[in-house]
């Protein structure tokens, strides 16, 4: 191949080309055909269980913890761990599904969802949600008790205290 270019004298010359090597595409290179594996179902991931909210709680006794002795709480409160002693509480106070409480209770609120041997008395109502094990004596006007608690002890609502009496006598006439 010959290239031609004006010289500045005006003389056309012939150029040979400067080490150009010719342009060559690389061959394809072989495809190789592999069998898309069978899509396999999503392996079922077991959502994590919340975490016990604390937002809002002015105590809160996290799972290990252990205590000996009087709490008192002036807001909402929590108890996973273990408590020997008496608990008082202003508020809500919830007994978590870990928890092991040997105390007397009295709070406006009380949810048990733990272990509890004592009395416990509320000044709105008493919660006992599965799989709560509660063992003594319940006073509050309301209680709410789940499928699969386990109750063991005497209930007092303030319905005989204030009538005078047994809810279920009536005045003979």
């Amino acid at each position: 191949m010959a290239w031609f270019d004006k010289s500045p004298g005006g003389k056309k010359t012939e150029t040979e080309p400067q080490n150009v090597a010719p342009v060559t595409k690389p061959a394809p290179e072989p495809v190789a055909t592999v069998a898309a594996p069978a899509p396999q179902p999503a392996p079922k991931v077991e959502a994590p269980r919340p975490e016990p909210t604390t937002a809002g709680l002015v105590g809160y006794l996290y799972k290990g913890s252990r205590v000996s002795g009087q709490l008192s709480f002036q807001g909402p409160a929590r108890i996973d761990g273990i408590v020997d002693g008496e608990v008082n509480c202003q508020d809500t106070l919830t007994i978590g599904e870990g928890a092991e409480v040997k105390a007397k209770i009295t709070g406006r609120v009380v949810v048990i969802r733990g272990k509890v041997e004592g009395n416990v008395s509320a000044k709105e109502r008493i919660e006992l949600l599965a799989p709560a094990r509660m063992t003594g004596n319940i006073d509050a006007p309301r209680l709410i008790i789940a499928e699969g608690v386990i109750f063991d002890g005497d209930c007092s609502m303030g319905v005989a205290k204030q009538q005078g009496g047994v809810a279920a006598s009536a005045p003979k006439a």
